[in-house]
């Protein structure tokens, strides 16, 4: 499952290089719009694939999976977007559609990153937690918080590491320090 899928640019290249014919893969995004552009794309296979519509806040909106029946949830900048006080609901809810063994794969925002260091006064609505000029809201993580609410839905730790880049534009003559957080979490095998 990949939540907040978009436009389609990490499903369709799964679906491309994976030739598995077990392969199944699902997708949601919590805007129409982005659904829509899957499910419109050439490469969209209902054979394969499925996308659709969700809302991870809603707890009451049902996935169209069994728990306990996915090998991989992959969350792409999309846990930063949720309200601090909703996600560790999200990330518990989420593990629960894990195989034993299973895993989720996150790639989000960490603190200080250039992103957090160009908001303006009266765009943080409370702390590492912002509001963007189109109205979306994005939150700036720590290692530990993202092991705190992994540990706390049950996963252990495979990989939690920070990824920092300089960036060059050299159009602009703009050096830009990015911080990012890539994490690997496992649902435990089930005890003998």
């Amino acid at each position: 499952l990949q939540v907040g899928c978009g436009a389609g640019n990490t499903v369709f290249p799964i679906l491309q290089t994976n030739n598995d014919p077990g392969l199944f893969v699902y997708c949601c995004d919590f805007s129409a719009t982005a659904v829509d552009l899957v499910q419109n794309n050439a490469e969209y296979d209902s054979s394969r694939c499925f996308a659709f519509i969700h809302d991870l806040c809603n707890e009451q909106s049902p996935f169209p999976m069994p728990d306990e029946s996915l090998d991989v949830v992959i969350l792409i900048f999309v846990l930063s977007a949720i309200h601090p006080e909703k996600m560790q609901r999200v990330v518990t809810r989420l593990s629960r559609l894990l195989k034993a063994g299973g895993m989720i794969l996150l790639r989000d925002y960490g603190r200080y990153d250039l992103a957090q260091l160009r908001f303006k006064k009266g765009q943080c609505l409370s702390d590492n937690f912002y509001v963007r000029g189109d109205g979306t809201r994005v939150y700036f993580f720590t290692q530990d918080e993202l092991h705190d609410l992994f540990t706390t839905a049950g996963l252990e730790k495979m990989q939690n590491l920070v990824d920092r880049r300089l960036q060059v534009n050299r159009g602009k003559q703009m050096t830009m320090y990015r911080v990012w957080i890539q994490c690997k979490y496992c649902k435990p095998a089930a005890p003998q």
